[in-house]
């Protein structure tokens, strides 16, 4: 999946890594609480607490690998799944290009069910890009 914003790398990295942010480009996000200090490197873990259809649980998420303004993944512990998330960012004329690969394992009952929501999770994280790149042209 790929999503270009009107906004530098340094800009998109920068917001996607501010965790004051997370609510407005995450919005199933109710509560993010950092477990690490130090902010956001790898090795930084957060407890987050999702709301999604209507159904509200803790997941852990980390930061396995971060390279400035240019990679950033995420490996995230939920009831139902582990998933990595890995963006990278192009400069792209004065634009950037984001790229996602997102790979899940499903546990429990979720591997039975997996094959029929695999699209629905292919169209959430597809909207969470477009919303990303919304709010950041948006705040110029």
């Amino acid at each position: 999946m790929m999503v270009e914003i009107a906004a530098s790398p340094d800009r998109v990295f920068s917001f996607m890594t501010n965790p004051e942010h997370v609510k407005q480009w995450q919005p199933d996000v109710v509560e993010s609480i950092p477990l690490t200090k130090g902010g956001v490197q790898r090795g930084t873990r957060w407890r987050v607490t999702v709301e999604e259809f209507g159904r509200r649980f803790d997941v852990e998420t980390s930061v396995v690998d971060l390279v400035l303004n240019t990679r950033l993944v995420f490996e995230t512990s939920a009831p139902t799944a582990d998933v990595q998330v890995d963006y990278r960012f192009f400069e792209h004329g004065p634009n950037t290009r984001v790229e996602l690969a997102t790979t899940v394992k499903p546990r429990g009952f979720m591997r039975v069910f997996f094959p029929f929501v695999k699209g629905m999770i292919r169209r959430k994280v597809a909207s969470r890009l477009d919303l990303l790149r919304e709010v950041i042209e948006a705040t110029g």
